[in-house]
């Protein structure tokens, strides 16, 4: 593991300890949850280790339960009830056809590029909706609103990471050991942008006054 790994991680921690002092939000108390269940598997794929890619299958299970707690953060700051309702079905049909891809076409031990590369395209979009929803006080800048920073995390990172997450499958045909490598860095980097802007948002829970 390189350092890029190891700072992410240490970001991915304190993220979540931030988020344990502010649970009396219902954002970041589902937020806790996803960053929870990331760090319990990032450490199932240290144990299985990255030897062979037998640790793709952990994936394909963690963008199911990924798509849908972000979904459902990103639809808490949606008030058109039809908008809310869309996004609350596409948790059910996202999970039934990325497992059904998993399990009938894809394989568990190859990268989970196709599953990953829909839930990217589904939260960008669920991102722009969540702009377009939020209507700060006039006397207020848009960069005191919470809901503003979570939703720039998840469009920031899946934008920027759906480009090697996609490919990966292909990557690690032709050259493994540049892939991994690229794959680390990219991901890497727009791992701490995401986790940053989520400390950024959880923080902005606590004080209006917060801002850039």
């Amino acid at each position: 593991m390189n350092g890029w790994v190891y700072a992410y991680y240490v970001l991915l921690v304190a993220c979540f300890i931030i988020s344990l002092f502010h649970l009396e939000h219902r954002e970041v108390k589902i937020l806790s949850v996803l960053l929870g269940v990331s760090i319990i598997t990032e450490v199932i794929v240290e144990l299985i280790g990255t030897e062979g890619l037998g640790f793709f299958i952990v994936y394909h299970f963690f963008v199911v339960l990924e798509y849908s707690l972000i979904t459902i953060i990103l639809r808490s700051g949606i008030k058109d009830y039809r908008w809310r309702l869309l996004m609350g079905v596409s948790i059910f049909i996202f999970g039934i056809v990325s497992l059904f891809y998993s399990f009938v076409l894809g394989g568990w031990h190859a990268f989970p590029g196709i599953n990953i590369t829909i839930e990217s395209f589904l939260v960008i979009c669920w991102c722009l909706l969540s702009f377009f929803s939020i209507t700060p006080d006039s006397e207020a800048s848009i960069f005191r609103h919470p809901v503003f920073w979570l939703t720039l995390a998840f469009f920031i990172y899946f934008a920027a990471s759906v480009s090697v997450n996609a490919f990966y499958n292909l990557l690690l045909e032709n050259d493994t050991a540049r892939a991994r490598h690229f794959f680390a860095v990219l991901n890497s980097l727009s791992n701490y942008l995401l986790y940053i802007m989520l400390i950024k948002g959880v923080v902005c829970f606590r004080s209006n006054r917060i801002s850039l």
